[in-house]
């Protein structure tokens, strides 16, 4: 049974608010409050980057390769069959986000005929699509045509939960598989850094995409892998007290913030944003063969063990709070004990085990007394100024425990 006209318009004019908050076919109600930073969830600590992350060096408006396709349903199905397109790309988040009440309510909107956000996608140089922007989207309908999903929660077409889409009346299954959407292609070709802005721009969804998982989008190649093997290593999960969270790559991301400061040192830090300093620190270690990359491997390995022997589970974060509390792990403090350990020598190192309480006090001093150095590891970490700042202080550190 359909719905009147007139409740059509009015449920259209209720969704299309809705929508345009989430950007993504949920309703608004249906997104949990958090209760903490995601930051705080993985593990990491929140830190100030660059704010608005703002273009540094303007680029040619020409290079934006983004071609736009009427598609329907049914072809957007027959592409996944055929692996034309990726649901799960290596950058991506679980689909398993939204609820069994979440996606059955998008797929009601098909029946009422409301319009879906825009698709986005990548394409490679063989036309195979990962989806950058719609992932939920689209896995939810794909699953309901493929009878994965039954329907639960229902708003206004309450006669059709607990059916799959094979139970559906036809002229249901019709208006699904005939129902038209519009998916952005960002063309093969497009350069890296115009590529990962327009990430950042289109991300306007309920989950969109963290630094991370945009570069690793944006830099395909042995990085990736590199990248991943780094952050299991038993010596990186004991520096961070296995609290860093996989999910959404944050575990990468401390990898890649040591790995930043071992190819290009403090002082040769460029005044640009941090989130281009680490792509371009993807494109190096790419560019690098086997030999060099074992080389890196070896002194990360070697920094987390030499962190977690002086520190132990303490490792990467400030002292107990006001209050007591634990606090996360510190990307900045991360990058710069790692890297001032890593070029440590097995004597330098031991000394710094056996006067890890000298090296634990000299810290805490330097935290509560030097407000730039607090500064430095908590709020504008991104600054060259503050980058300068921290691994002075630490270098300066270690070397009056060593005296």
């Amino acid at each position: 049974m359909e719905l009147p006209r007139s409740e059509q318009m009015d449920l259209q004019e209720t969704i299309t608010a809705q929508t345009a908050d989430t950007q993504n076919g949920v309703f608004s109600a249906e997104v949990p409050n958090r209760v903490e930073p995601e930051e705080v969830a993985d593990g990491i600590e929140p830190e100030q980057e660059d704010a608005d992350e703002k273009i540094t060096e303007p680029f040619d408006p020409e290079q934006i390769r983004i071609r736009t396709l009427p598609f329907v349903i049914q072809q957007l199905v027959s592409r996944i069959d055929h692996n034309d397109i990726d649901l799960q790309p290596d950058f991506q988040r679980l689909q398993g986000i939204w609820s069994i009440r979440n996606r059955s309510r998008l797929i009601e909107s098909l029946v009422l005929k409301i319009p879906l956000p825009v698709f986005y996608v990548y394409a490679d140089e063989n036309e195979h699509w990962s989806v950058v922007d719609g992932v939920q989207r689209m896995s939810t309908i794909y699953d309901f045509v493929k009878d994965r999903l039954k329907l639960r929660g229902l708003e206004y077409m309450v006669n059709l939960n607990g059916l799959n889409h094979i139970d559906l009346p036809y002229r249901f299954q019709r208006r699904i598989s005939e129902t038209q959407i519009v998916v952005n292609v960002i063309e093969h070709g497009t350069p890296r850094r115009v590529m990962e802005n327009v990430f950042r721009r289109i991300n306007t969804g309920g989950v969109p995409l963290n630094s991370q998982e945009i570069r690793h989008a944006v830099y395909p190649g042995a990085v990736r892998e590199f990248l991943r093997d780094l952050a299991s290593r038993d010596e990186f999960k004991k520096a961070t007290d296995n609290s860093i969270r996989e999910r959404r790559m944050r575990d990468r991301e401390c990898v890649l913030r040591f790995l930043a400061f071992r190819i290009t040192p403090p002082e040769k830090y460029p005044p640009r944003s941090l989130n281009e300093f680490l792509g371009q620190t993807m494109e190096t270690i790419n560019a690098m063969d086997n030999a060099q990359r074992n080389e890196l491997a070896w002194d990360f390995v070697k920094a987390m063990q030499a962190a977690h022997d002086i520190f132990g589970d303490e490792a990467f974060r400030k002292p107990l709070d006001a209050r007591g509390r634990r606090n996360a792990v510190s990307l900045a403090l991360l990058e710069t004990w790692g890297l001032h350990l890593s070029k440590c020598t097995s004597d330098q190192i031991r000394t710094l085990v056996d006067k890890k309480d000298e090296v634990t006090t000299w810290l805490e001093l330097k935290i509560s007394d030097d407000n730039e150095f607090e500064r430095s590891i908590s709020y504008s970490t991104a600054d060259r100024r503050l980058v300068l700042k921290r691994f002075d202080t630490i270098g300066w550190i270690i070397q009056e425990v060593l005296r």
